[in-house]
């Protein structure tokens, strides 16, 4: 319904609710899709870091990365930005987000 911000908060309302759940990583995800929807990139960024941190090798893990990147290249932390996407080619070399995370790669003009 567009109420993006409301939708983290539920999000982070469950995540804090179950800390360490199996769907705890996914709810830190979409509160990063609902706050970067919101036009919040610092707190989407943030949610990212939390999915991933949370479960680093979960079903999201790997989205969880490329949506941190490029969080980051939003923010000018371009540095960050590159070895962030970077390591999603190196952790998840066959999953569809490592293509993705090259392409910001060349946009950021990392080397």
């Amino acid at each position: 319904k567009g109420d993006f911000r409301g939708a983290a908060d539920l999000f982070a309302t469950y995540a804090e609710s179950y800390p360490g759940g199996a769907l705890t990583g996914d709810a830190q995800f979409y509160r990063g899709e609902a706050l970067a929807k919101a036009g919040d990139t610092a707190e989407s960024a943030r949610a990212y870091l939390d999915s991933f941190s949370g479960a680093p090798n979960g079903p999201r893990a790997a989205g969880s990365l490329l949506r941190l990147g490029g969080a980051l290249g939003t923010l000018g932390q371009r540095q960050e930005a590159c070895v962030t996407l970077a390591e999603v080619g190196n952790r998840f070399p066959s999953a569809p987000e490592a293509g993705e995370a090259q392409t910001a790669m060349r946009s950021l003009g990392c080397q």
